[in-house]
């Protein structure tokens, strides 16, 4: 049986129980160097986590799991913020963001045909002869509604990096590196990204030329430091679940 009732499910529970979880990126990141205790305390963090819509603080999940073994799980499967002592676990954070943005836009798209829908109802009895001078201007003002829409930009991946000066030669080769982990090139993931490359000490397309020689599907400027200092601990874009670059591996 439960130990918590249905009432106490939060929003996202109940709407997506689930988050997305590739087994072949848990088995290649740094996760699986771990011992299974340690595993097995990871991922029902992340099953609180999500549970509670991404909102977690370092002391609810202490007093949770009770277990040292949390101290961890810091930095490198989960970030906390030193002011706020709030969780982060990049991955889950993103899919909850993508799930939320969609939803909303469906929502929004459904009250305006709802609303559509009630306008043809309203004018079904009052919409003049289509020879009426009247119609044939509403045409055309539809017909140049429908055309500045057509008109809106729409979000390129590729055309976003080489905004900021990344050689197209770059870019190009990161893609096929994208291509080949099946990571989503979304305005989301690129807005990750990017904030990743502001963090970090060098220039986008310093950075992203690295990040296609190791083979990196994302960026996070940590693995830039981790680089400098030598660290063992840095294995780019196949790192199982901490950084952007690894959210999109899941996604």
């Amino acid at each position: 049986m439960h130990d918590y009732s249905v009432k106490n499910e939060s929003k996202m529970s109940r709407k997506l129980p689930y988050f997305k979880f590739f087994t072949s990126e848990w088995l290649n990141g740094n996760i699986t160097l771990e011992d299974f205790e340690l595993q097995g305390l990871f991922i029902n963090v992340c099953a609180y986590y999500w549970h509670r819509d991404c909102e977690v603080t370092y002391e609810q999940l202490a007093k949770k799991f009770r277990t040292n073994n949390l101290t961890d799980l810091v930095p490198e499967f989960l970030k906390c913020d030193e002011e706020t002592n709030q969780v982060t676990i990049d991955f889950l954070d993103e899919q909850f963001f993508e799930f939320t943005d969609r939803k909303k836009k469906l929502s929004i798209a459904g009250k305006k045909g709802v609303e559509r829908k009630a306008e043809l109802k309203k004018l079904a009895t009052l919409t003049p002869p289509l020879n009426h001078p009247s119609a044939t201007r509403e045409d055309k003002e539809q017909e140049q509604e429908e055309k500045k829409e057509d008109k809106k930009p729409k979000f390129s991946f590729k055309i976003s990096l080489l905004n900021l000066k990344v050689e197209e030669n770059i870019v190009e080769d990161w893609l096929k590196v994208r291509k080949g982990k099946r990571l989503t090139n979304s305005k989301t993931a690129f807005n990750a990204i990017e904030r990743e490359l502001k963090k970090c000490n060098l220039s986008p397309n310093e950075a992203i030329k690295i990040a296609v020689e190791k083979s990196w599907g994302g960026f996070n400027s940590e693995w830039i430091k981790n680089l400098s200092n030598g660290s063992k601990n840095n294995t780019g874009g196949n790192r199982a679940t901490t950084t952007t670059s690894t959210r999109k591996d899941f996604d």
